[in-house]
C-alpha cells in the first residue's frame, strides 16, 4: 500500500511570489544515481511527518531527475518515503534504523511498499521541531527480496510534529 504524503506550501528564500526563482534542493543518491531532493527549502514539498503521541511518522523524500533541476526544470517524479515506528521521538543523533523503518517506492523501476531495513545507517543529524529535519543517508539498504534501494546523501526536509 502507498504512503499518503502531506503536501505543504514552503517558501523558497526572499522572493516567494517569482515562480521562476532557482530552487534549492540537496542531492539524495538512490541505487547509485544522483536526484534532486526537494525538501525544507522548496516552494512546494512533501511534509515529513512525526507523531509525538505514537512516536511513528514518515519521511517523505519528493525527489526529480538531478539534470533536469540543474537545467531550472523542478519536476517531482519520483517519491522515495520511509515510514517508522518506535518507543521515543525524532532528536539530533536518533539512527533511523532504530525505528523499524520500511521504505515504500514510486519510480520507474518500482511503485509499492513493503521494502524493510536491510543494513546501512540514516542519522538525524539537525531538527527543529515543527519545522525541519536534516537526514544523513549512509548506505540505508532496503529490500523485499526481489527489489533493493540503497539511499546516501544529506537532505532537509519539512517537519510537521504533532
Amino acid at each position: 500500500m502507498l504512503s499518503v504524503f502531506n503536501l505543504a506550501f514552503v517558501s523558497c528564500g526572499d522572493n516567494d511570489d517569482d515562480s521562476n526563482s532557482k530552487q534549492l534542493y540537496d542531492v539524495l543518491q538512490v541505487n547509485g544515481e544522483n536526484y534532486a531532493c526537494y525538501g525544507y527549502r522548496c516552494y512546494i514539498t512533501y511534509t515529513s511527518d512525526w507523531d509525538l503521541s505514537t512516536h511513528s511518522g514518515t519521511i517523505n523524500l519528493p525527489c526529480g531527475k538531478l539534470a533536469d533541476a540543474q537545467k531550472g526544470e523542478y519536476d517531482y517524479d519520483y517519491s522515495y518515503s520511509i515510514d517508522l515506528s518506535g518507543s521515543h521521538d525524532l532528536k539530533k543523533g536518533i539512527k533511523l534504523e532504530d525505528f523499524s523503518p520500511e521504505l515504500t517506492a514510486v519510480d520507474d523501476y518500482y511503485v509499492g511498499g513493503g521494502l524493510a531495513y536491510i543494513s546501512g545507517s540514516a542519522a538525524i543529524t539537525d531538527k527543529k521541531d515543527d519545522t525541519y529535519i536534516f537526514v544523513q543517508f549512509e548506505n540505508l539498504k532496503f529490500s523485499n527480496g526481489t527489489v533493493s534501494y540503497t539511499l546516501n546523501g544529506n537532505v532537509q526536509l519539512d517537519l510537521d510534529e504533532d
